[in-house]
């Protein structure tokens, strides 16, 4: 589905893909340590440090982006695009709709 050009995926299509697809999480650290869940092996880039670090992104997976609600990752996705990424999509409704949609996630205490 594409919504004002941002390629959007369901939370879960994305997660029935996880072995297929690199999911990119763009919360900051003080969101992460207030809420510690994420997507099983989600890469954590705070997107404030994104351009910085787009060489830790991977291209030779289609990157999904995350955050918590999902206007930050829509960011996320438009940085990607404009740096060459062809296969990006944002996860509609972010992490609020993992949750809401029952879909399984870890905790971990680690920074």
């Amino acid at each position: 589905m594409t919504y004002a050009g941002i390629l959007e995926v369901s939370p879960q299509w994305v997660a029935a893909s996880l072995d297929k697809v690199h999911v990119l999480d763009v919360r900051t650290r003080v969101e992460t340590d207030e809420e510690p869940a994420r997507i099983e092996s989600a890469q954590l880039i705070p997107l404030n440090e994104l351009r910085d670090r787009l060489e830790e992104v991977p291209r030779d997976l289609p990157v999904m982006t995350l955050c918590r609600s999902g206007k930050r990752s829509v960011m996320a996705f438009d940085i990607l695009r404009k740096q060459g990424w062809q296969e990006v999509a944002n996860i509609k409704g972010g992490l609020l709709a993992w949750y809401a949609e029952g879909l399984p996630y870890e905790t971990s205490g680690e920074e």
